[in-house]
């Protein structure tokens, strides 16, 4: 028989320095992947400015839901929709009660798109690790198409318009950019390389322009043709991703630490927030405008890394002056105002639960 005998085995001793090097390496790899324990200030959840008192209600609750990636009022109704990564769900304000569809494709990053007279038309995103690298869904759950490009084609998928036609806008820093037919999903062309940051009507003129990230902190705003339309270069000590508010007029907001500054859809500096205790890489994720901005009452969502499950919440008065903050013990990372008669109220969304905020100011 061939084998080891017994006594010329040996026991092989790992030196304590390569231990300590394993251990080292795993702490770097969760903390690298977003994990690891939040700073010890916001690890409780509290209320710490309140100058302005709001009342809170939650209009929404739903298990599984998973994170409310939008909240957008409904026009025709006194309701909300909210969008989750995979279910849509329509709820009224006044009662407990919703109506949800499930999307045909799990998206964990998307985007609504409105159709000419700003209402929802479709949701367009991708999914976990590009599984669809890219998907056009209707409001009602039902897919219109989805596109499977592999690794190759992970990233952020949005649209633009170019001409009469529309097109989505699937990719990343590293791989050329794919223009999809809006309504097939066929490809149309590629182009260089770019990170996309959003999509909306920059001009005012009814068509959809992209914004692009072409360095790490420069942003360059581009038509449908691919003409550029305005840039944006800042200090690499703003955040890699900027946000655009989802109401209030159109802006784009960016945060470094504490400052919080907002630009015009011309990519103009127009404002400037202090986020009190908002250290690096706590950085802003959602933000709106109470009012039509920018001199109105102000919010901001900000979040930390994924592991953290941490958010904070920042209202400013339209001085500037900071009214309220709250630290989440959870993900709260879409927010959206609505209109009263009196004061000033936004809708907050986090994971399977929609809060309302009503500051009597």
């Amino acid at each position: 028989m061939i084998g080891l005998h017994p006594r010329s085995r040996r026991v092989q001793v790992i030196p304590p320095v390569f231990i300590w090097l394993g251990v080292l390496m795993a702490v770097l790899l969760v903390a690298s992947c977003g994990g690891g324990l939040p700073p010890k200030s916001l690890r409780k959840a509290r209320v710490e400015v309140s100058e302005w008192t709001p009342s809170k209600e939650l209009v929404f609750q739903k298990e599984g839901f998973g994170l409310v990636k939008a909240v957008l009022p409904l026009n025709d109704d006194a309701g909300i929709l909210v969008v989750g990564g995979g279910q849509v769900c329509r709820a009224s304000l006044s009662q407990s009660e919703h109506q949800c569809v499930e999307l045909t494709a799990g998206l964990s990053d998307l985007d609504v798109v409105p159709n000419a007279l700003g209402e929802p038309s479709a949701i367009v995103g991708s999914g976990l690790w590009g599984n669809p690298s890219a998907a056009s869904v209707n409001m009602d759950g039902s897919l219109n198409w989805r596109y499977d490009g592999g690794y190759d084609a992970m990233g952020r998928a949005r649209y633009v318009d170019d001409g009469d036609k529309r097109l989505v806008v699937l990719g990343n820093e590293w791989n050329p950019l794919l223009f999809l037919d809006f309504a097939t999903g066929d490809t149309v062309r590629q182009s260089d390389p770019a990170k996309i940051i959003a999509s909306a009507d920059f001009t005012g003129d009814g068509r959809l322009e992209i914004l692009l990230g072409v360095g790490e902190t420069d942003f360059v705003l581009f038509d449908g043709g691919g003409t550029e339309l305005a840039e944006l270069s800042v200090s690499t000590d703003y955040w890699y991703e900027p946000v655009l508010t989802s109401a209030g007029g159109l802006f784009l907001v960016l945060s470094a630490g504490n400052v919080l500054d907002v630009h015009d859809s011309q990519l103009g500096h127009v404002r400037r927030f202090d986020a009190l205790g908002a250290d690096s890489p706590l950085h802003v994720e959602a933000a709106a405008f109470g009012r039509a901005g920018p001199d109105a009452p102000f919010a901001a969502l900000f979040k930390g890394r994924g592991g953290w499950h941490r958010s904070v919440l920042y209202l400013f008065a339209a001085s500037g002056d900071l009214v309220y903050k709250e630290i989440f013990d959870g993900d709260f990372q879409s927010i959206y105002p609505l209109e009263e008669a009196e004061g000033t109220t936004f809708l907050v969304g986090g994971r399977g639960e929609v809060w309302k905020y009503s500051f009597p100011n």
